[in-house]
């Protein structure tokens, strides 16, 4: 089993990047290095006249406010013009990078693989040169959740249930697409689709037998709080070989999470529960110039401090930047660059052109 990172709480995150609201969670894989070297020189402007369209999700969502304030700090400390623009989400911004009308911008873990490998919404694969890798900034833990008293101990005891899951069309619903066939439950329960905060309302009222939740970064959405106030809730464990073998099929765009007392109190002391996970990174397009992708992740490394000022979504940013990414899709080299200066990099993952 590759390692798993136990998620903190550290940030308080809503739902953006395709992914649900909420805070901080665990993350899959390779544990990322626990202390960042701060680099010894400002980030270098760029060459000539740089300019960078960055494509965020919807406003107030967490790519939102996390790409919003780089922009905003970008443009004071370097020589890059940066902008963004609100979108539905990845998917799109993977069709806009790849016709040149961004940058680059928000995407998740998933929605790559799917990009790469012609799976959910793209009918055609797309090639990867167009969604290089920048950095990581959140993760979200989706497990399994069920009203502490259910008779419900296992996601084989999901047979011949309901089970409440995300939007259809979502990434975190592709995620679970995944799971329920590495678990041959693909035909042996009932999908109804809610919001987030609908589908936990709907679990509590005892509409659905289980509910596919979420740990932002650590952290339960509203709705699994507002359970866990009145009724308690459960976390289902994934088998251990199921979610590696999910995550081995995927390249990383399915990771692995792990669940503790922290995070769900009904979790034993010392005890972990293992679920999927989907991860928010940014991403660009290959024909940036290196050193202007540099110099946009250099700035963000060289000024977490100010960045943590605008928003607590920083907090913790240096155990995501690249711990949380897909080892299925290349890093930008400029991106790898400022990573590898900055002591972030895991050489599990690739450069492009490297």
């Amino acid at each position: 089993m590759k390692k798993i990172i136990v998620l903190l709480m550290v940030l308080a995150m809503l739902a953006g990047c395709s992914g649900p609201a909420g805070t901080s969670s665990p993350v899959s894989t390779p544990a990322a290095p626990s202390t960042t070297p701060a680099p010894s020189d400002p980030a270098p402007a760029p060459a000539g006249d740089q300019k960078l369209v960055i494509g965020t999700g919807s406003t107030g969502g967490t790519d939102n406010v996390v790409l919003e304030a780089i922009a905003s700090v970008v443009n004071k400390h370097t020589g890059i013009t940066c902008s963004t623009i609100t979108t539905t989400g990845g998917p799109e911004i993977t069709l806009l990078s790849v016709s040149g009308d961004v940058s680059g911008g928000n995407n998740s873990t998933i929605d790559l693989y799917n990009a790469a490998n012609a799976g959910g919404s793209f009918e055609e694969a797309v090639d990867t040169k167009n969604i290089l890798q920048g950095f990581g900034f959140c993760t979200w833990a989706l497990p399994v959740i069920v009203l502490e008293d259910s008779p419900i101990q296992s996601y084989a005891d999901l047979k011949g249930k309901t089970l409440g899951f995300p939007p259809a069309a979502s990434s975190s619903a592709s995620v679970g697409y995944l799971w329920l066939e590495e678990l041959g439950l693909t035909n042996d329960v009932k999908l109804e689709y809610y919001t987030w905060s609908e589908g936990c309302t709907a679990l509590k009222d005892g509409r659905i037998d289980a509910f596919m939740g979420s740990y932002a970064n650590g952290k339960a959405i509203s709705g699994i709080i507002e359970i866990e106030a009145t009724k308690g809730v459960r976390c289902l464990s994934m088998d251990e070989t199921a979610l590696q073998n999910v995550y081995d099929k995927t390249g990383g765009g399915v990771g692995i999470a792990a669940l503790t007392t922290e995070n769900n109190a009904t979790i034993p002391q010392g005890t972990t529960v293992n679920a999927p996970a989907n991860s928010g990174v940014v991403i660009f397009n290959g024909d940036i110039p290196e050193e202007t992708v540099y110099t946009y992740v250099k700035c963000v490394l060289d000024n977490l401090e100010e960045l943590r000022g605008i928003s607590q979504y920083f907090d913790g940013f240096e155990k995501y930047a690249v711990a949380v990414c897909a080892e299925n899709i290349p890093f930008h080299p400029g991106a790898a660059k400022a990573l590898k200066e900055a002591g972030l990099w895991e050489d599990r993952f690739t450069v492009y052109g490297g």
